[in-house]
């Protein structure tokens, strides 16, 4: 996993999964804090064959990103 910057505790953060150049990733975002949009605050730096696995490994990304804060 690979953290940009830390978010604060108001902050939402959210799990996408997706499909990329053959196989699954994922990526954790926060809203901007000035104007729209979200910010990505980490993403898996390995492929994963399934999105089921991508999902496992995003879930427990975001549970670690919790307790960190």
């Amino acid at each position: 996993m690979n953290i940009f910057q830390s978010y604060s505790q108001q902050s939402s953060p959210k799990l996408h999964v997706f499909e990329q150049e053959g196989g699954w990733h994922w990526g954790i975002t926060i809203p901007r804090s000035a104007g729209g949009g979200f910010k990505v605050i980490a993403y898996s730096e390995r492929t994963f064959r399934a999105e089921k696995e991508a999902q496992s490994d995003g879930d427990r990304a975001l549970v670690n990103l919790a307790e960190m804060v």
